[in-house]
């Protein structure tokens, strides 16, 4: 399934990922939880699925932050009551370290950005994340290594 051209990301705890990890070798899955609801991510995955695509997850980690894991949405249960969220994702790969860097993935943009760069084919502006920007978790274009067009 192809990659949508945007993807999630979000920054998580050492202890969080390798909890994630070891899930995800139990059971092929990994599970991500979040204290905050993930309404536009969830509609977001409906949306691909409906496409016909994959929702990519790009996790970042550590002191300083980086991205460090990557990894294609299977669901997204979102409990408003207990303002929670309950990723579940599947196929986790770590991210080469030449694309560790927050700043290596670009902010999605507006609808109207991507329409003017599709009839004025030129590219205006691009704004890159930061460790403020994807917390809980940021829409972001899918770079390169997940898309599959990019040094793995």
């Amino acid at each position: 399934m192809e990659p949508a051209p945007y993807c999630i990301c979000t920054d998580i705890t050492e202890r969080a990922l390798e909890a994630a990890m070891e899930h995800a070798e139990a059971f092929a899955r990994g599970v991500y939880r979040d204290t905050h609801p993930w309404l536009v991510a969830a509609e977001l995955l409906e949306r691909c699925i409906a496409a016909g695509q994959s929702l990519p997850l790009v996790f970042a980690s550590g002191h300083p932050m980086e991205f460090t894991h990557w990894a294609l949405i299977a669901d997204i249960d979102v409990q408003e009551f207990h303002h929670e969220t309950r990723c579940e994702f599947t196929g986790l790969t770590a991210v080469n370290p030449i694309f560790r860097s927050l700043d290596s993935i670009a902010l999605y943009p507006s609808a109207e950005q991507l329409h003017r760069e599709t009839v004025e084919p030129v590219t205006i502006h691009r704004h890159y994340l930061d460790e403020h920007l994807i917390h809980p978790y940021a829409i972001a274009e899918t770079p390169a290594f997940v898309r599959g067009d990019g040094h793995d």
